[in-house]
């Protein structure tokens, strides 16, 4: 029986540069949840991504409607 275990030491890394604070903030809600600081910004992350993709699928909605955009995502931000 073969197992599929992930390997850290083989996955890509990508070094980030924080602003004063979010590294504490990320170590709070880690210990909070008892989960990696790693994990907690993986999820973050994630949860960021697939909000611009719903957005997008939102306002492409909207736009195919005929409905007027927001201000905001009319100027492209």
């Amino acid at each position: 029986m073969t197992t599929n275990q992930y390997d850290s030491r083989t996955a890509d890394k990508f070094v980030v540069r924080l602003p004063d604070g979010l590294r504490a903030d990320i170590e709070a809600a880690a210990n909070a949840s008892d989960r990696s600081m790693n994990s907690v910004f993986i999820q973050a992350v994630r949860q960021y991504l697939d909000g611009q993709n719903r957005q997008t699928l939102l306002l492409d909605a909207l736009a195919n409607a005929g409905a007027p955009l927001p201000p905001a995502a009319s100027s492209g931000q």
